[in-house]
């Protein structure tokens, strides 16, 4: 945002000799392009943008500054004036309109130099949270809507810190549980291993009822034979 209030500014720009450089040399060398001006018909015959810019009627805030630069184009150690004005012109329209100068000030204005002037609408403005971009170093500044994104996330962290509190206190052993998490190989593998296990218990289990079949059997045999030896007992008696 170029400005907080003005949505249109104009500039006006000189460059020339650092030596040579005083503001009044700017601004006439730019009220001078009056003469290539005709008001009649609104038309410039050169360059008159910079005086058509200086005498804007509808503009009341002007800042300017000048910076010196080692070398422009063919000037070495040359200067550049800078005027920013609002609101800015268009220049699509003569600059003001034709009458007695004072004659369509505000009521609240008076006349002060041959121009409408005002002291509230002319004071200097500052703005609380408002810094140009080009502003070097710039500071450090909150607005309200970072003050409400600091106190939002405040708020969010202290809730999520008391839930927290709340979850422990009533499930203490939360964090002694293990998190399983089955994947395609993992379970793959237990399913080997669970059939493994199966086969082993399925064979120990065989081999179980083999013994006890063998066990039956020669019990039968110690029967068989023990009837035997009674049966030959009894004959030779």
């Amino acid at each position: 945002m170029v400005h907080p209030k003005f949505y249109g500014i104009g500039e006006n720009m000189w460059v020339g000799p650092e030596n040579e450089f005083t503001a009044s040399i700017a601004i006439r060398s730019w009220h001078a392009e009056k003469k290539r001006y005709n008001f009649e018909n609104g038309s410039c015959s050169g360059d008159c943008s910079n005086y058509i810019q200086l005498v804007w009627d509808h503009s009341y805030k002007v800042g300017c500054a000048v910076t010196p630069c080692s070398k422009i184009g063919h000037i070495i150690h040359a200067a550049i004036f800078i005027c920013n004005y609002a609101p800015g012109g268009t220049l699509t329209r003569r600059p003001y309109e034709p009458g007695i100068f004072c004659t369509r000030c505000g009521r609240r204005d008076k006349c002060t130099d041959f121009l409408c002037s005002n002291a509230d609408r002319d004071q200097a403005t500052y703005y609380r949270f408002w810094y140009p971009k080009w502003e070097m170093p710039r500071p450090v500044v909150c607005d309200p809507l970072c003050t409400f994104i600091l106190l939002l996330r405040i708020l969010c962290f202290m809730l999520c810190v008391i839930t927290v509190l709340i979850v422990q206190s009533q499930f203490p052993n939360i964090l002694l549980e293990q998190q399983m998490i089955f994947t395609p190989e993992e379970s793959e593998a237990e399913n080997e291993e669970e059939e493994k296990e199966e086969e082993k218990k399925e064979k120990e289990e065989m081999e179980m009822e083999i013994m006890e079949m063998e066990e039956e059997k020669e019990e039968r045999e110690q029967e068989e034979e023990e009837t035997q030896k009674e049966k030959m007992e009894e004959e030779e008696k």
